[in-house]
């Protein structure tokens, strides 16, 4: 049987480092199941985007790393057409590991190895806020550029609770913003604290957050929180987070292929918890990319 190429991008920061002591038991479960192994060592988000959009010589481009190493990789895989792009495979090494869960994969990091080695093939959809994609969300406002602004160490010792405590730090200097679209045949203007454009099952490692999201409908799900006073509005991300949205009726959410939101000033957005474009935001769904899983 001929031997499949497969390229290993590692994010040596990630998740307590726990891929660096892990290394040798990767690379040997690739290799026992018949894959030619190249393992690159990223030195910055960057480098991963621009590795993954060179990778034509692989077959399978593996990134150990979290959502935001993945973000990274996915964007540099849609530089490459269609049919010399490898398929992607996780190792979910990061904080909230999102993709990882909606693609139900295994903590274990050598359990994970076995499902790449096994090659089944799964055609995910993948958003894009203007010139840039993305796999879990593209969000705005209130709590979603937490992601940027924790220090890796402190990620790293406290887990999903290190975004949570900068969340609530960020609460006293926030200001509401205006947003305005078009959806079915109207128009809307609205003041938000929160604006997210989903298409994965699972955001920051918020699993209820959109029940109904998927990731092969060719469909983002609309979530929108208005500015409603802090009591309410408190009490509406709350049923938000909670993914308790059935009798918030002033919560919008639709889903859409293709959306334009306007604010009344420069807001910028998140995708996959790295920096995104400033609004104006043109929201559609982005081609599809082949992950194993």
């Amino acid at each position: 049987m001929k031997s499949k190429r497969l390229r290993l991008v590692y994010n040596p920061y990630a998740g307590r480092r726990k891929l660096t002591t892990q290394l040798d038991t990767v690379l040997r479960i690739f290799q026992e199941s018949g894959h030619e192994v190249c393992v690159h060592r990223a030195c910055s988000p960057e480098d991963i985007e621009q590795v993954a959009s060179q990778s034509t010589d692989v077959d399978r481009l593996v990134i150990a790393g979290g959502d935001g190493s993945i973000h990274q990789a996915v964007n540099g895989l849609l530089q490459i057409p269609a049919e010399q792009r490898p398929t992607l495979g996780i190792l979910p090494v990061g904080t909230a590991n999102d993709l990882a869960y909606a693609l139900r994969l295994p903590k274990s990091i050598p359990e994970a190895c076995k499902v790449i080695a096994k090659g089944n093939v799964f055609q995910m959809d993948t958003g894009k806020l203007n010139d840039r994609f993305f796999v879990n969300v593209a969000s705005a406002g209130l709590l979603t550029d937490v992601s940027q602004k924790v220090d890796t160490r402190v990620k790293n010792t406290l887990g999903q609770l290190a975004y949570f405590l900068k969340g609530i730090e960020t609460l006293p200097s926030f200001r509401p913003f205006r947003v305005e679209f078009e959806h079915d045949g109207q128009k809307y203007l609205e003041e938000v604290v929160l604006f997210m454009a989903v298409n994965g099952l699972s955001v920051g490692g918020l699993r209820k957050l959109v029940p109904r999201a998927s990731l092969t409908d060719g469909k983002l799900d609309i979530l929108m929180v208005p500015a409603a006073g802090w009591p309410e509005t408190v009490r509406l991300l709350l049923k938000v987070l909670r993914g308790e949205k059935a009798n918030a009726e002033k919560i919008i959410e639709f889903q859409t292929d293709k959306l334009t939101v306007k604010t009344d000033r420069p807001i910028s957005s998140d995708l996959d918890g790295e920096c995104g474009p400033e609004s104006v935001w043109h929201v559609n769904i982005g081609p599809k990319i082949s992950v194993l899983f």
